[in-house]
C-alpha cells in the first residue's frame, strides 16, 4: 500500500484508522459531488451544534425563570 509505504514509519496510527476506516469511506465516493458536499456540510454544522449545546451545559443553559 502507497499510504503504508510513503507515511507509515512517520504516523503509524493515522495510516492504521484509515486502513481501518477504508471499507467505510470507499462507498462514500460513489455519491455525486454534490451530495458530497451535503453531507460535509452538514457533519460541519453538526459539530457546531454540538461545541453549543456542551457550552450552554457547562454554563447552565438559559433560564426562562424571573427573579424576584
Amino acid at each position: 500500500m502507497e499510504l503504508q509505504e510513503a507515511w507509515g514509519r512517520k504516523y503509524p496510527a493515522i495510516v492504521k484508522l484509515w486502513s481501518d476506516a477504508w471499507a467505510e469511506f470507499v462507498p462514500f465516493l460513489s455519491f455525486d459531488v454534490e451530495i458530497r458536499k451535503v453531507i460535509c456540510s452538514t457533519n460541519a454544522i453538526e459539530s457546531v451544534n454540538a461545541r453549543i449545546r456542551k457550552a450552554v451545559r457547562a454554563r447552565g443553559g438559559v433560564s426562562n425563570q424571573r427573579r424576584i
